[in-house]
C-alpha cells in the first residue's frame, strides 16, 4: 500500500499503535500467514510477535486457525473494524465519565481561585463548551456578539437555558449579512432573546452576570473575570454591536413579565419599549449614591429614559416617594445612582 504511513497513523488515533498497527497491516495485505512470515513482513522481533497477534486477537481484528505452525488472518475490516472502534469510543466515553467524576472531587474551583483572573485556552472547541456552561450557569443576563458558525454551535444551550428561566433575558448581536434562518428559529422560541444583525464586527464576544467574558480570537479563547475586561467588553458591546444592529428578533414587554438585571442598557431598552406599549414599569434598583459613595436601594415606578446624543449620558427616571431619582450604569456620576442591579416587573 503506496499510503501506509497514513493507515498507520489513522490506526495510531483508534488506539491500534506500534507494533499492532504494523501487524494489522502486514496480515491485510498478506491475506494469511504464520507469526514468522508476519513478525518479517512487519519488522517485529520475533520475541513480540505472539504478544501482539494476542492483543489484535482480543480485539477481535484478526482469527487463528489451530496447526503446526499457527496460521493468522484479519477479518473483514468493514465487519471487525467498525465492531472494534464502537467498542473502543464506548470504552473512552465510560473512562472518561469516571475521569471527570474523580477528578471533579479533587478540582480546585475557578471562583476560590484569586489570579490570574485571565484565562488563554487555545482549543475552540473547548471555548464553546465553556460558553454553553456560562449560558447554562446564568443568573441574570448576558450578552453575545458571534457569527452563524459560532452562534449555531451554542444555540441549543441558549434556547434551553432561556426557556427555562422567569426573569433572564439575552442580548445577541448575529454578525452576518442576512439572518441564519435556522439559528434564528431556535432563537424565537424564547421571549426573553432579542436578536440584532449587524453585516460587520471583529469581536466575537461572550459575558454573563457582568462577571465573566470570554472573547474568541482566531485560534484561541480568552475568559477573564477581571473587572476591567468586563467593563471594556460591556462597553464595547453596547456601542459596536448593540445600539448600532438592527433588530430582527425582540425581547418580549408583555404585561407579568419580570427581568432581573446587571446591565444597566438592556433595562433601558425593556423600560423604553414597555412605556411606549402604555405599560407600568415597576423598579427595584440597587447600586451606589454617586454622591455618598454608600450603597442604596429605591423602589419606585419608571417615568422616563433618557438618553443624551451620542448615549454618551443614559438614565432611567425613577419616581419614588420622595422625589424622581436619576439612575445611570457602571461609572454613572452625572445621575443620582450608579445601578449594579435592576429588576423590572411590567404591569
Amino acid at each position: 500500500m503506496s499510503n501506509n504511513a497514513q493507515i498507520l497513523k489513522l490506526l495510531e488515533y483508534i488506539g491500534i499503535r506500534g507494533y499492532e498497527a504494523k501487524a494489522y497491516l502486514a496480515l491485510i495485505e498478506l491475506g494469511e500467514a504464520s507469526a514468522t512470515t508476519i513478525a518479517s513482513k512487519a519488522s517485529i522481533p520475533q520475541p513480540r510477535v505472539y504478544e501482539v497477534l494476542e492483543s489484535l486477537l482480543k480485539k477481535g481484528l484478526i482469527e487463528v486457525k489451530i496447526g503446526r505452525p499457527r496460521t493468522y488472518r484479519a477479518l473483514p475490516p468493514n465487519i471487525a473494524l467498525n465492531s472494534y472502534v464502537e467498542r473502543y469510543v464506548s470504552g473512552i466515553y465510560s473512562n472518561a465519565s469516571r475521569l471527570v467524576s474523580e477528578l471533579s472531587k479533587h478540582y480546585l474551583s475557578e471562583s476560590v481561585l484569586k489570579e490570574p483572573l485571565i484565562w488563554i485556552n487555545y482549543s475552540l472547541d473547548t471555548g464553546i463548551e465553556k460558553v454553553k456552561k456560562l449560558i447554562v450557569d446564568m443568573k441574570y443576563d448576558g450578552f453575545i456578539s458571534a457569527d452563524p458558525n459560532i452562534l449555531g454551535k451554542i444555540v441549543q444551550a441558549i434556547t434551553k437555558k432561556m426557556l427555562g428561566t422567569r426573569t433572564s433575558a439575552l442580548a445577541i448581536t448575529l454578525i452576518a449579512d442576512v439572518p441564519d434562518e435556522r439559528i434564528i428559529k431556535y432563537l424565537e422560541t424564547s421571549n426573553r432573546i432579542e436578536v440584532r444583525l449587524l453585516p460587520t464586527g471583529i469581536v466575537k464576544m461572550v459575558e454573563v452576570d457582568l462577571t465573566d467574558a470570554m472573547i474568541f480570537g482566531e485560534n484561541y479563547v480568552i475568559h477573564s473575570r477581571e473587572r476591567e475586561v468586563i467593563i471594556i467588553t460591556y462597553e464595547v458591546y453596547y456601542f459596536g454591536y448593540w445600539r448600532v444592529g438592527k433588530v430582527v428578533k425582540p425581547l418580549g414587554v408583555n404585561r407579568g413579565m419580570k427581568y432581573t438585571l446587571k446591565h444597566h442598557w438592556l433595562a433601558l431598552d425593556i423600560a423604553s419599549r414597555a412605556l411606549k406599549e402604555g405599560l407600568n414599569v415597576k423598579a427595584y434598583i440597587e447600586g451606589i449614591d454617586t454622591k455618598t459613595k454608600k450603597t442604596i436601594a429605591i423602589k419606585g415606578y419608571i417615568r422616563d429614559v433618557r438618553k443624551t446624543p451620542g448615549d454618551t449620558i443614559r438614565a432611567l427616571i425613577v419616581e419614588t416617594g420622595h422625589g424622581d431619582v436619576s439612575v445611570g450604569g457602571l461609572g454613572a456620576t452625572i445621575e443620582d445612582v450608579e445601578a449594579t442591579y435592576v429588576e423590572l416587573e411590567l404591569e
